[in-house]
């Protein structure tokens, strides 16, 4: 059935304007520009052409149309919905606002739209939704007007806000995206029909999403249970404070719950748990990369001592294990690095090496077997920018690509220089880069949990 909102061969926006300032247009104009190749079908009764497409009065008489998009005012969103299935629409989305965030009235108009839906056996997202996304169909009928990159992660989110947001983003990051719905308040579909939707889709490789509250917990955790078995699922949740919890109720009308007994149930799930958004684009960009660990052991290469140490605790609050250098991988560097480095793990460059060196001391790294990942620190910013040839950069992330068949490769640069050939490379090819040393090894600990999980 979701394939019908996903990967409609039909869509009609009710509510479709020629205003510009109204959601209609706005809804429209992004479907348009999206690149969307199926039929289109704007419903206005006041006009004969939108955007040049031909306008008509009513979804009746249309035929069996697999979305419709509902940017109508809420008074008028029930009978819009009964025409809806009166017409043989498959699925819906309804934008509108002023339901079960607001009151128990709003809860209540919210259970006639379930129950007007489903005894046509339509679904629909919603209401108090931003909309959905998906590449693989081209459909942008989202209201924000943005440039979403294509990719392997999909994304489903309670708030529209937080959702828009993690698109903007990851786009930044060099993340792409499959699929993104905005849920809203769940009147029908609930977040884990998406999931299970998501599990068995080809195209998604990783699963983000923020909640706020769960209609059935039961539900969700044993979906994700199944889901976590295939695919790596990534979650944050807001409201788990009294405060935040009140203002849940306001905002999507969610029922929120305690804190230890979600991180716990999420834990038992397979769920990677995210305390921050930063943690949701962070742990997103490391399960993205192509390899995941078989164990905790690490090597660190740093261009300098301070960074090394900053590296050497937050893996040891990590979990993660930093083993000695084995003599010949030591003999080896001797040859390459001053008489004065420090011939431990994290290794220190002393800043002596240049890049003209890096890619034979990462050759002598990636021979190292008792290490699954290596961490790189330095390099990519825009002091090194200055300094060094971007071409030899560019040759230096080239090589770490090359070991990202091998092991998991992870790069840290404090300003990251975004506009060099050298990050663009890492980004085109999954390879992660972190702003902040604590930031990537924390991700890198989530792959060895969710590895560990795997296997258990």
């Amino acid at each position: 059935m979701l394939d019908h909102l996903f990967k409609p061969r039909s869509v009609a926006v009710i509510g479709a304007s020629k205003d510009v300032t109204k959601l209609g247009s706005v809804v429209l104009k992004n479907v348009i520009e999206g690149g969307y190749k199926g039929s289109i079908y704007p419903i206005n009764p006041k006009t004969d052409k939108i955007m040049g497409f031909k306008a008509f009065p009513s979804i009746l008489g249309l035929g069996e149309i697999d979305l419709a998009v509902i940017a109508t005012p809420a008074k008028n969103v029930l009978e819009t919905l009964e025409e809806c299935v009166q017409g043989n629409v498959r699925t819906a989305f309804i934008f509108s606002s002023g339901f079960g965030e607001l009151n128990e009235a709003g809860k209540k108009r919210e259970k006639e739209l379930a129950f007007a839906a489903r005894r046509g056996g339509l679904r629909f997202v919603g209401p108090n939704s931003v909309g959905i996304f998906c590449s693989s169909s081209h459909l942008h009928a989202m209201m924000p007007e943005m440039a979403i990159r294509p990719g392997k992660i999909s994304l489903v989110s309670q708030s529209g806000n937080i959702g828009s947001q993690t698109l903007y983003r990851g786009n930044e990051l060099g993340m792409g995206f499959n699929i993104f719905v905005s849920s809203g308040n769940e009147a029908d579909l609930h977040i884990e029909d998406y999931i299970e939707y998501l599990r068995w889709d080809r195209n998604t490789k990783i699963i983000l999403s923020y909640i706020e509250g769960l209609v059935d917990a039961r539900k969700f955790l044993e979906t994700a249970k199944r889901t976590t078995l295939e695919k790596p699922m990534i979650l944050f949740k807001g409201g788990e404070t009294e405060t935040g919890a009140d203002v849940v109720q306001s905002h999507t009308g969610a029922l929120a719950g305690s804190t230890q007994i979600y991180s716990a149930a999420l834990r038992q799930s397979g769920i990677i748990k995210a305390e921050t958004i930063e943690d949701l684009h962070d742990f997103a960009l490391a399960f993205n990369c192509d390899l995941y660990p078989k164990s905790r052991r690490i090597a660190v290469l740093s261009r300098g001592g301070g960074w090394g140490v900053i590296a050497a605790d937050a893996s040891e609050r990590a979990g993660l294990e930093l083993p000695k250098l084995p003599a010949e991988i030591a003999s080896q560097l001797d040859r390459l690095l001053p008489p004065y480095w420090n011939k431990k793990n994290p290794i220190d460059t002393v800043m002596a090496s240049g890049f003209t060196r890096m890619e034979k001391i990462l050759d002598i790294l990636g021979r190292w077997k008792e290490v699954d990942g290596l961490i790189i620190l330095g390099g990519f910013g825009a002091y090194f920018a200055r300094i060094w040839d971007e071409k030899e950069v560019a040759k230096v992330s080239q090589k770490m690509i090359e070991l990202s068949r091998s092991k998991v490769i992870f790069a840290v640069s404090f300003a990251l220089n975004e506009d060099s050939e050298a990050v663009q490379l890492l980004r085109e090819n999954n390879v992660p880069l972190y702003h902040d040393v604590k930031r990537a090894i924390d991700a890198y600990s989530k792959l060895v949990e969710y590895q560990q999980y795997l296997e258990m």
